[in-house]
């Protein structure tokens, strides 16, 4: 049977190969990276070891400068984005008082810890993908928990995303020679990854880490 996964990869080859892949930009008021609520596995576990080194691998390939998303410690799997970017976040903002709020009910009504299966890799025109698979009905329960208790608050993604994922590398500039890591993936599209159950989510925001391995790093909101 063929996957949104399948169709990811094979709409987001053509556009690697001859670059016009899509690139993220440091972030800014109103754009990517906004207030979300995540799932993070465990720094310690397996998974996320793996992850890491997949990502390392995945950089090499493309080269300098793409953003490592799925390192130890920034990996996740977004349930929803609450609203655009804010750049400023004062520590008394009513926004984030009620998605706190909200989430904190929403947990209390789901079933923990989450588990997910990654069972593989794909491309996406932005990104390098690795492919989730719920354990069983508590992830999907829990977002939909997470929509009802938000309310009027869950206006920026209504709807359930329809798969779930961690992104390892989100571009950002040019691939010099994209054949080895579009073969890479390929090699990588059914390849199991590893389990994980995540005790908690967690309500965050993400800052632009640089260095030798630059990434964007969630943090928990308020911080």
């Amino acid at each position: 049977m063929t996957t949104k996964f399948d169709h990811l990869f094979a709409a987001a080859v053509p556009r690697i190969a001859n670059g016009t892949h899509q690139r993220d930009e440091l972030p800014r008021e109103g754009g990517r990276w906004p207030i979300s609520v995540v799932l993070r596995p465990s720094p310690d576990s397996t998974l996320a070891h793996t992850l890491d080194a997949l990502t390392q691998e995945a950089a090499e390939l493309a080269g300098p400068g793409h953003w490592q998303t799925g390192r130890l410690g920034a990996a996740h799997l977004t349930v929803r984005a609450l609203e655009p970017r804010r750049e400023n976040i004062p520590p008394d903002d009513p926004a984030v008082a009620r998605y706190l709020s909200a989430l904190q009910r929403a947990t209390a009504r789901s079933t923990w810890p989450v588990g997910f299966r990654v069972t593989g890799l794909t491309l996406t025109p932005g990104s390098v993908m690795a492919c989730a698979e719920p354990l069983d009905a508590a992830a999907d329960a829990f977002s939909d928990h997470l929509t009802t208790e938000l309310g009027p608050d869950a206006w920026f993604e209504p709807e359930r995303r329809d798969i779930w994922y961690l992104n390892l590398l989100h571009f950002t500039t040019d691939i010099a020679d994209p054949s080895p890591l579009i073969n890479w993936v390929a090699t990588h599209r059914t390849t199991p990854i590893g389990t994980t159950l995540i005790p908690t989510p967690d309500l965050v925001r993400s800052t632009h880490h640089p260095g030798p391995r630059p990434h964007m790093h969630p943090i928990p909101v308020p911080a």
